[in-house]
């Protein structure tokens, strides 16, 4: 919280996102609940789905378009107000042709560039963040901007529901608040804009000339660029394999609680709805309030601990299915996890040429999504088709050989590296 309290720049950026972040998770709850309420609703439902994914794949898109962008405040500025303008026509369909199946199409595409120009947004401020925030404020300032998003995303489906509620399933009055939303976090940035002059002047002056190649060809360069750089790439490669099980493990829990009565406590409902708490806070706590010894491990090796508190949670529907003691793993799994992404975050801060930060960063956010709908088809796939528990055996091996992994590789830790000089330096396309 002290890079909040001391960095007035810092302070502005999270307020502004935490109102952006709320109009975000708000609506994603309610347009999957009017999703329900139309004639095809099982389709609606799956097509919220993929509409509500399929952005962040295009990250790696984004972050080029970001570096390439001349002036990223402005940019910025005229992304948030194309954010709400867009909902502002969400709004007029779903008063003239609220229900339809047809509108609904419409919709999907709609809010599927909201989410595209969103990530475009943010991926511009990221060499803004970059140049904010010395060095010691980095690991801190990342883990409070994942404790606002977790917190947003922790009330904002139950605030969701219940406003909707109060606005008696009036959709467009939703989503007229969302737009206001977005409109007072341009605002926020617009009015306290002074504190992002030396940031933004700094940036356009080091900006390297336009790229006259094809993006094809700047994607290639990006990915050739993270590539070189040998111990950042392999921590990219982690960061996809703990997704390709991470993004699971929801998923095979739920199949888990259908089959196993043992794990509930209480209704399957209430027990969902429990473990999502206890994950949230985990997440929460683990961002805001971390162990002291803790920042003395590297990320790798937070890693390694968060992954063997991952493979207790996939053995305990095999080797003693209780629901408490899954809860009490739950809670410590979430914890370290927290741990790990500002250190991350922070790693690419410092390591990645500022000009590319944002393609970088696209990259990254492609890659550990990539892996998802893989391991989603492949584990939850095994749960339906031959048991729970299979799947949870297969994570658990697949979690224990990435582990491994890191044991093996410990001497190309990137921090221990840099620590003692040892560091090759990072070339410069």
């Amino acid at each position: 919280m002290q890079v909040f309290k001391v960095n007035k720049a810092f302070r502005v950026m999270i307020i502004a996102q935490f109102f952006n972040n709320i109009g975000s998770s708000f609506f994603n709850i309610v347009f999957l609940i009017y999703a329900a309420t139309l004639p095809n609703k099982t389709l609606a439902v799956t097509l919220v789905a993929f509409a509500e994914f399929f952005p962040s794949l295009l990250s790696v898109v984004m972050g080029n378009l970001a570096d390439k962008t001349k002036n990223h405040l402005r940019a910025w500025s005229f992304a948030r107000l194309s954010q709400a303008g867009i909902f502002l026509i969400v709004t007029v369909i779903l008063t003239f042709w609220h229900g339809r199946f047809d509108s609904f199409i419409l919709l999907l595409v709609l809010i599927f560039f909201a989410d595209t120009i969103g990530s475009y947004s943010n991926l511009l401020m990221t060499p803004v963040s970059r140049y904010i925030l010395s060095d010691d404020q980095l690991q801190n300032a990342m883990g409070l901007e994942q404790a606002v998003s977790i917190t947003v995303s922790l009330i904002g489906g139950f605030a969701g529901v219940g406003l909707l509620g109060l606005l008696h399933q009036d959709y467009a009055a939703f989503s007229l608040i969302n737009t206001f939303m977005f409109i007072v976090a341009w605002l926020i940035m617009t009015v306290n804009r002074h504190h992002f002059k030396q940031a933004e002047a700094h940036i356009e002056t080091t900006q390297r000339p336009k790229s006259t190649q094809p993006m094809w060809h700047d994607l290639k360069t990006t990915f050739s660029y993270v590539y070189q750089d040998k111990l950042f790439f392999q921590l990219m490669l982690l960061a996809t394999a703990v997704n390709f099980i991470g993004t699971s493990l929801n998923g095979v829990f739920n199949v888990t609680l259908l089959h196993e009565k043992r794990l509930l406590i209480g209704s399957f409902g209430t027990t969902v709805a429990m473990f999502g708490a206890i994950f949230s806070t985990g997440m929460l706590l683990g961002s805001l309030l971390p162990i002291p010894f803790l920042s003395h491990l590297t990320t790798k090796q937070l890693l390694a601990v968060a992954l063997t508190g991952v493979l207790g949670l996939e053995l305990v529907p095999i080797i003693y299915p209780n629901g408490s003691v899954w809860m009490i793993i739950s809670f410590v799994v979430a914890y370290f996890n927290a741990q790990v992404n500002p250190k991350f975050g922070a790693i690419l801060m410092k390591r990645i040429d500022q000009n590319k930060l944002a393609s970088v960063s696209g990259l990254l956010n492609t890659f550990a999504l990539s892996s998802a709908p893989v391991g989603q088809f492949l584990f939850l796939g095994i749960a339906n088709l031959i048991s729970p528990n299979i799947s949870w055996l297969i994570m658990a091996i697949v979690t224990l050989l990435i582990v491994i992994y890191i044991i093996l590789t410990r001497q190309n830790d990137i921090e221990k590296v840099e620590k003692t000089g040892e560091t090759a330096i990072l070339y410069v396309l």
